[in-house]
């Protein structure tokens, strides 16, 4: 199965399957146009997560692989949001 997986400024997050990506970057720009905004997102095992993006926080898409059963364990046992704690969990 394919995840988009986000990185904001250092912490990582796996988008929900339902989250538009597109969206999700529209809304980024627009943000960073604007000077700075809220940005809301579905993830998985973190629900929704409210972010102020601004001009200087980096952000990076990507998309892996990962089984169902993968996935179902983050939901029920998501890691910290930093990256450190992804890679430990090897996502």
């Amino acid at each position: 199965m394919l995840i988009n997986k986000v990185r904001f400024d250092g912490q990582t997050f796996l988008l929900a399957p339902d989250q538009d990506v597109d969206a999700l970057k529209t809304a980024i720009v627009t943000a960073v146009r604007e000077g700075s905004d809220f940005v809301d997102f579905a993830t998985v095992g973190h629900g929704t997560i409210s972010l102020l993006v601004t001009s200087s926080l980096p952000v990076r898409f990507q998309v892996i692989e990962r089984t169902e059963e993968q996935l179902q364990l983050l939901e029920a046992e998501p890691p910290p949001f930093d990256e450190d704690a992804w890679i430990e969990h090897g996502f």
